[in-house]
């Protein structure tokens, strides 16, 4: 799903929680951007932990060129 629909569908999750008054959708719009751009940071965050955890490989060549 795009960023913007993501953030159109916070932003009606908000106003519904907030019973569906209208007049209100610039805020629930910003308030909903907020909460995308948390999310894409743990996301973010995240699999960059678990990028890190993985074991790094060697590099071969320069392993068997000191061995000589």
């Amino acid at each position: 799903m795009r960023r913007e629909d993501e953030i159109r569908l916070i932003a009606y999750n908000i106003w519904e929680q907030e019973g569906c008054i209208d007049g209100h959708d610039c805020e629930h719009w910003v308030r909903a951007e907020a909460i995308w751009q948390q999310e894409e940071q743990k996301v973010t965050t995240q699999s960059t932990k678990a990028e890190s955890k993985q074991p790094r490989k060697k590099n071969t060549k320069i392993s068997s060129a000191k061995k000589k």
